[in-house]
């Protein structure tokens, strides 16, 4: 049943992320909303170019100093653990402050919530994958194709429900207010944070493309998303 608020409305569902308040979700007759934002209401303009510009250049800061360490162009960055750390949490620490600055403190709760969300929905996979594709290597067996496919699935959903549990324990630790939950079509909107996880998985098909000089963007756009939050 959809109930009616001015312009907008909002369909209750229980098999999707709860917001960190139990507050309505509302969405726009004409276009659909997707998994991707958790917002009460449209953000404003301004706090959307604030919160992009901040996560952009959170982003790019760390990536031009990894790119003149490694003495390579900013497209040519070989990234592992450390890299990926350092440019998810400029990013995401400079879109959430932009926000916060633009919205002139309003919603500092939120972006917050959503800030911390982001970054261990980026970072956990990047410490569930790894283990799971040494010990496949080093299982004549299981090392083929088809088995480092299911690992990495496996590992990248693990740490993306893991990410989602210890943000609930971290931002609500005294369990007043609904978790924030996670189910398979959250972590397909999602996957875009876990990228990187990929890459370090040495995943088949993104081996091919040309997948590490999007990271940057990535992370800034996980970034922008915390920074617009409301």
């Amino acid at each position: 049943m959809y109930i009616q608020t001015t312009n907008y409305s909002y369909t209750p569902k229980t098999d999707v992320f709860s917001s960190f308040k139990n507050e309505p979700r509302i969405r726009n007759t004409v276009v659909p909303r997707t998994y991707r934002y958790h917002n009460v209401e449209k953000a404003e303009n301004k706090v959307k170019i604030t919160a992009a510009a901040g996560a952009i250049a959170g982003a790019l800061i760390p990536t031009l100093l990894f790119a003149k360490k490694q003495k390579k162009n900013i497209f040519k960055i070989e990234y592992g653990m450390k890299e990926m750390l350092g440019v998810s949490s400029g990013a995401i620490l400079c879109g959430t402050a932009a926000g916060i600055i633009a919205d002139k403190k309003k919603n500092v709760k939120h972006k917050v919530k959503e800030g911390i969300f982001q970054f261990l929905n980026a970072t956990m996979p990047l410490f569930a994958i790894p283990p799971i594709t040494e010990f496949i290597n080093n299982k004549p067996k299981l090392n083929n194709i088809p088995c480092h496919i299911l690992g990495t699935a496996a590992g990248l959903f693990c740490g993306m429900v893991v990410a989602a549990d210890l943000a609930n324990r971290i931002i609500d630790p005294k369990d007043k207010e609904p978790d924030r939950k996670l189910n398979y079509k959250d972590a397909l909107a999602n996957i875009d944070d876990a990228l990187g996880a990929l890459v370090l998985a040495k995943f088949p098909l993104i081996h091919k493309l040309p997948v590490e000089p999007l990271l940057p963007a990535v992370y800034a756009w996980c970034g922008y998303r915390a920074g617009q939050n409301n």
